[in-house]
């Protein structure tokens, strides 16, 4: 009987050991298109790329679809530009520790539906980018982290790696090049004949 308690005993150590060794997610972040804007929260206007990311207790009702986080950043794209991707890179501090990451795209609120969230492999960043998206030029957008009280995540970096042109833009560069294609064309015609 002795045993039997010993082993159940060593069972349980080594059970919750086990559990407490697993490697969570400390925090997981969202780039999200808000329901409404308010004055009640802070709002930042971002006029150039990269732009810091500080978080702030979210509020409640500030996020959309009932979503709850325990940081939030308020921003609105007034660079001129869309943005069809964000990247957030955040230093690696005594908080996060190193721990996994993770970004989310799968709920609608989401601006993006692709990511990609890491540390680098010296340990020192973490690089979180998300793309298949747009956060059109005018428009705002929430960023929030989930895991870490806000005052202890490091302040970051938002940045655009490809700014999306805007539609008007795009199709008149598309004209003048098929108009310059057009003359060399008929220049070249002329010229062989």
């Amino acid at each position: 009987m002795r045993v039997l308690r010993c082993l159940v005993v060593l069972a349980l150590v080594c059970g919750t050991t086990a559990l407490a060794d697993a490697d969570p997610i400390d925090f997981h972040m969202n780039v999200l298109d808000p329901p409404t804007i308010s004055s009640s929260y802070p709002l930042f206007l971002i006029s150039s790329t990269p732009f810091a990311v500080s978080f702030t207790p979210c509020l409640a009702g500030e996020l959309p679809g009932g979503l709850s986080a325990e940081g939030c950043f308020a921003g609105r794209n007034v660079t001129g530009h869309d943005w069809n991707n964000l990247q957030l890179t955040f230093a690696n501090n005594s908080v996060l520790n190193g721990q996994a990451s993770s970004c989310g795209t799968t709920d609608i609120h989401n601006v993006y539906s692709s990511s990609d969230c890491s540390l680098t492999p010296d340990g020192s960043t973490y690089i979180l980018s998300f793309g298949d998206g747009v956060i059109s030029d005018d428009a705002y957008f929430f960023i929030t982290e989930d895991g870490v009280v806000p005052g202890d995540f490091p302040e970051g970096t938002g940045a655009v790696l490809t700014p999306e042109p805007g539609s008007l833009l795009l199709s008149s560069t598309g004209a003048v090049l098929f108009g310059l294609m057009l003359f060399g064309l008929r220049r070249r015609s002329a010229v062989l004949s």
